[in-house]
């Protein structure tokens, strides 16, 4: 008796597996046959004008740009000076086929190189910060992390430490100001960085 209630619920996993399978390939043949129209689409798509778009501006008014002793933080500062005739777009949340139906194939490799320099931006922005914080200079690190802020970055350690440095000027409720910006872009971990700013200020 055993063998056969066994036998039988072998039977059913086998037939249930089966069919998970099979509705797993359907899944996934479809899948791909959307994406491939899609991407004919997209290839069809002429091209549109991009200079409408939403351009980053650096806020170089804001940014401490006189020498220090330190060659790396003077470095970070000429690297985003650099930046100055650049177009500069975060297009982190749009994949190539969605970027291609919107503006055109023929506009791809251009606005991938307004990405790129979202990029560049937001990266040495936060290093030269950063640089700027260990080494002391914690108005003006502030003031680099702030900018990066304006400009939207998606560093998410450029969050926490400007909250830290809020912290430690006894201006906890400024915390809200970064809760404010995060809640306008998209960020990879988004809610757990929330939390930690959060935590942050109720603890201070």
């Amino acid at each position: 008796m055993g063998f056969f209630v066994t036998f039988g619920i072998l039977i059913i996993f086998v037939l249930w597996l089966n069919y998970e399978i099979r509705k797993t390939n359907r899944l996934s043949r479809k899948s791909t046959e959307e994406f491939w129209e899609k991407e004919a689409k997209a290839n069809m798509t002429r091209k549109t004008d991009v200079s409408d778009l939403e351009f980053i501006k650096i806020p170089y008014d804001k940014l401490p740009l006189d020498d220090t002793p330190d060659e790396t933080i003077n470095y970070y500062r000429d690297t985003i000076l650099s930046q100055s005739n650049k177009k500069i777009l975060n297009l982190s949340g749009f994949s190539n086929t969605e970027l291609k139906l919107k503006y055109g194939t023929a506009n791809l490799t251009l606005l991938s190189e307004y990405d790129s320099n979202f990029t560049v931006l937001v990266s040495i922005l936060h290093k030269w910060g950063e640089r700027l914080y260990k080494q002391g200079y914690c108005k003006e690190a502030m003031a680099v992390f702030e900018a990066a802020v304006e400009c939207r970055t998606d560093v998410s350690k450029t969050y926490e430490l400007l909250a830290d440095i809020y912290l430690a000027q006894g201006t906890p409720a400024k915390i809200d100001l970064l809760l404010d910006a995060l809640s306008h872009i998209n960020i990879w971990n988004k809610e757990k960085l929330v939390s930690s700013l959060q935590h942050k200020k109720i603890n201070s």
